[in-house]
């Protein structure tokens, strides 16, 4: 009879184990364990929360700022765990701000696997942090009219099956090609990005996951997006906020 040969099996993940990160809740935003040894939530009762840009659908990151001063409208109450070994724990109870950034909406509304989100910047004295708001194609139209004469990538959508991926300087210009005429659609998702370099890096990625999950291109995506390119403000070490 043959000796056993024990081998540990490691379970699969998403996601980096150990790892920093923010869940996004319909309701708010949850700091998992590795986030809370860094930062020590249990020394601050509130969440300053900013926004990188004054309008919400073209934020691209948000900064948590923790301190002790009074809950007022633009400090949030770090809410605790119910049990004591879990006090370093915190939620950060701010529904308004997901149900008001489109982005933290449509991640919310995912499963929990798709709604981890790495931190990786920290200020000088760890009691802020900030974590990266990808493009999720968070905004709609059913009508290519209505979409806004503004830069991004848009993926055309036709019973939740997506079927194009784009991008493009002028969203709304580029819906009007004739060619798009006779092509079948629900719906037009868009996110609205001004950098030409970030707009080629996100239909790329778009394009080669679907690519990846279901062996070919969508529908009407003839040949693939441009390549992946390595944005240098894209980092994968800690820095200062």
């Amino acid at each position: 009879m043959p000796k056993d040969n024990w081998t540990s099996w490691c379970r699969s993940s998403h996601f980096r184990l150990g790892h920093a990160s923010v869940t996004i809740h319909k309701d708010g935003i949850s700091l998992n364990a590795s986030l809370n040894k860094i930062v020590d939530v249990a020394k601050y009762q509130n969440v300053r929360i900013d926004l990188n840009h004054p309008d919400p659908d073209l934020a691209t990151k948000i900064k948590c700022e923790l301190n002790n001063d009074e809950e007022d409208k633009n400090n949030f109450k770090i809410i605790r765990a119910r049990h004591i070994e879990d006090k370093r724990r915190g939620f950060i109870a701010c529904r308004n701000l997901i149900d008001s950034q489109p982005k933290l909406k449509k991640i919310g509304q995912k499963l929990r696997s798709a709604r981890r989100i790495e931190v990786k910047e920290y200020g000088k004295d760890k009691s802020s942090f900030t974590f990266d708001l990808q493009p999720v194609c968070e905004l709609s139209v059913a009508n290519a009219a209505d979409l806004p004469a503004k830069g991004g990538i848009y993926r055309y959508v036709d019973k939740s099956e997506i079927v194009y991926y784009g991008r493009a300087k002028n969203i709304k210009l580029r819906a009007r090609d004739s060619i798009r005429d006779n092509w079948v659609y629900d719906k037009i998702e868009y996110s609205l990005i001004d950098s030409e370099s970030e707009q080629v890096f996100w239909e790329s990625k778009f394009l080669d996951e679907f690519k990846t999950s279901n062996n070919r291109l969508p529908r009407y995506n003839q040949l693939s997006g441009t390549s992946i390119i390595k944005l240098e403000s894209r980092r994968s070490d800690e820095s200062v906020i």
